[in-house]
């Protein structure tokens, strides 16, 4: 569990970008995994090509990678054969690392969170903002792209709740590499109530 004291000794022993030698120390992983997770683009990174210093990585960005590796450590692992030298760039698949039962879970996690906070059937940009942490222009973004299901009335973008839930738990939302703050309070609410289900 990375606790919020080791991110503040991160962020204040670390420069604002760091290299990829320095970040395998900070995560505790083969040099290998870090390249998978450089190359793969599972940690966001800008990658010159070069054969030395050829990662420049934002502190913030390692630091939400174990964040989201303590709840989800499962999407950040390297394909089978990876580590034979026979691996290839790609992240693990969707469905190999939530399966069904994950996804309902979830879906009834957020479905609960929007019932209990009185947000209507249909909701605006504005509402679905407030409610994920994100700001107007991400949702609006997400809408235009169909990554969340809309309707477009009278120069609006129109969200139905179901929409919204299918989206909550859509690889889309769930694979967002720069985390709201709310998003990150839903992710360990997520998990406490998995690991109480499994006690």
């Amino acid at each position: 569990m990375i606790t919020d004291k080791y991110c503040k000794e991160i962020l204040e022993q670390y420069p604002e970008y760091i290299t990829k030698d320095q970040m395998y120390r900070i995560c505790h992983i083969s040099k290998k995994t870090c390249l998978f997770l450089l190359e793969s683009g599972l940690v966001p990174n800008i990658d010159s090509g070069k054969k030395t210093r050829r990662f420049k990585i934002k502190t913030t960005d390692v630091i939400q990678y174990l964040r989201d590796r303590d709840d989800y450590p499962e999407l950040f692992k390297a394909p089978d054969g990876y580590y034979k030298g026979n691996g290839c760039k790609k992240a693990p698949a969707f469905d190999e690392v939530f399966t069904k039962n994950d996804l309902t879970r979830m879906r009834q996690f957020y479905e609960m969170l929007l019932e209990k906070q009185k947000y209507p059937d249909v909701m605006t940009v504005e509402k679905v903002a407030q409610f994920t942490g994100y700001n107007k222009n991400s949702v609006s973004k997400w809408c235009s792209k169909k990554q969340l299901q809309s309707f477009f009335i009278r120069q609006r973008y129109q969200i139905p709740k179901e929409y919204l839930l299918d989206f909550l738990v859509s690889r889309y939302f769930i694979g967002i590499t720069v985390k709201s703050s709310k998003h990150q309070k839903f992710n360990e609410q997520i998990r406490k109530l998995r690991d109480a289900g499994q006690n």
